[in-house]
């Protein structure tokens, strides 16, 4: 199950945040767009809870993610295979850096065998091995792979404004060591943010972040400066640098979301974290 990629849609769905008085709610509808396909992507956001849903072609869903900033819980539902784990968000980071430290453990023994093996082979096939031994290199702050460094980021709000889903956006650069990483288009009209409480948000963001290698720890860890534009809006488009990624608002409906969106679907079985993290 792909928990950092529908972990990352939740908390970028909910990542600006305002003041003000909770609303009846929010139904998102987005689609991203890459290299590797399009797909579509409903958030549904009411009184400190997020879900994330992908859709199939078809229009069903196949993942959700529901994430309870009060409770502090995960809930990762796979409608495919018509099961669900929910845990703390204690037991997720957890499981996680075990798993991190599980795979380092297998790269690391994987590279030894290799290197003792190539002590008996002939020097024309030994740098044929190396070579091969430098290809599966995991990147910089992968398990088993070189410490990572992050670049120094900020933000730059631009003159640039446009309407995009119906609502005034205005245009904010991502920069990384000056280089232009990601540009937000911010819906100061879309109070979606209203929904949620920053400071909760923050602190299970923060937490989150810190289970995956060079991710942003947002503010007070603080590589995140896309937290700095906390109270600015709601982002209906962003373009990761050279368009490998977009997603972008299609629609954004006010209304009350049932208490059961954020359950896991009746009849569906539950799982461990330890069952759906074997490698």
């Amino acid at each position: 199950m792909q928990y950092h990629t529908l972990v990352a849609a939740a908390v970028a769905a909910g990542l600006l945040v305002g003041n003000g008085p909770a609303s009846a709610g929010w139904v998102v509808d987005q689609t991203i767009r890459g290299s590797g396909g399009s797909g579509r992507q409903l958030i549904l956001i009411q009184a400190n809870r997020i879900k994330s849903v992908t859709l199939g072609p078809d229009g069903r869903p196949t993942q959700g993610f529901i994430m309870d900033l009060g409770a502090e819980t995960l809930t990762q539902i796979d409608y495919q295979g018509r099961f669900y784990v929910s845990s703390s968000l204690q037991e997720y980071t957890k499981a996680m850096a075990a798993a991190a430290q599980a795979a380092a453990t297998r790269m690391a023994e994987s590279r030894k065998a290799m290197e003792q093996a190539m002590r008996n082979v002939p020097p024309e096939r030994r740098k044929a091995m190396e070579e091969a031994m430098r290809a599966q290199t995991p990147p910089p702050g992968a398990p088993g792979g070189p410490p990572c460094v992050e670049p120094k980021r900020e933000v730059r709000k631009t003159g640039q404004q446009a309407t995009i889903a119906g609502f005034p956006a205005v245009r904010w650069e991502v920069l990384a060591d000056g280089k232009m990483e990601t540009e937000v288009w911010v819906a100061p009209g879309l109070t979606v943010g209203r929904e949620l409480d920053a400071a909760r948000l923050e602190r299970v963001s923060t937490t989150m972040a810190k289970t995956f290698a060079c991710a942003p720890t947002g503010p007070g860890g603080g590589a995140d400066p896309t937290w700095k534009l906390v109270g600015e809006g709601y982002p209906v488009r962003t373009v990761a640098a050279e368009g490998a990624m977009t997603i972008e608002v299609m629609r954004a409906e006010s209304r009350a979301v049932p208490a059961t969106e954020f359950q896991p679907p009746p009849g569906f079985a539950r799982r461990s974290l330890q069952e759906v993290m074997q490698p």
